[in-house]
């Protein structure tokens, strides 16, 4: 990756943390995603560009050449870095505050060979289809892994089965685990 796509990764962070700060008990949002039949937990899993590329890299064996498609996209983190992998990634991301910080702070630096989708898996589930789909994302994950399914013979779901409470973040100086 460039150092242009560093530091807007960069600038893309602090966008995640302002976003956190500002949409924090968002009656708002949560009425978005109750319209629109999107769960949302507004937790990034792929909160930094150093996970997405450690967790693309235990992805590889599993996406190499192939087109992969990743519902709950997040900000892009991982999408861009699989786009390094894969031959081609379709993203898909339901949540506007975190398609605006990628759209705003990533989508210059979106490889060719990337995607991106704002709306609902669901929405597009008859018209897009790979050879796997990627869901890293706490927020619906049983709905998805439905959608996904209809959109590539293989899905892996790698935080699928952890309980809410290890999904639950602790709040800043809780060294409870």
């Amino acid at each position: 990756m460039s150092s242009h796509y560093l530091e807007a990764s960069e600038d893309a962070l602090r966008m995640v943390d302002v976003v956190y700060e500002a949409l924090e008990g968002s009656e708002d949002l949560q009425e978005y995603h109750r319209i629109h039949g999107t769960p949302s937990l507004l937790i990034l899993t792929q909160l930094h560009p150093t996970i997405a590329k450690e967790s693309a890299r235990l992805l590889a064996p599993e996406i190499e050449g192939k087109r992969v498609i990743e519902i709950g996209a997040g900000v892009g983190f991982l999408a861009m870095e699989m786009a390094e992998i894969a031959d081609s990634v379709v993203a898909i991301e339901s949540d506007p505050a975190w398609s605006w910080v990628f759209t705003h702070h990533l989508y210059r630096h979106k490889p060719p060979n990337l995607t991106w989708i704002f709306g609902a898996a669901e929405s597009v589930a008859d018209q897009i289809h790979g050879d796997i789909a990627v869901i890293f994302t706490r927020s619906g994950v049983n709905e998805m892994i439905e959608v996904a399914a209809k959109m590539a013979p293989r899905v892996i779901c790698p935080l699928q089965g952890l309980d809410e409470k290890a999904l639950t973040p602790r709040p800043k100086g809780d060294p409870s685990p």
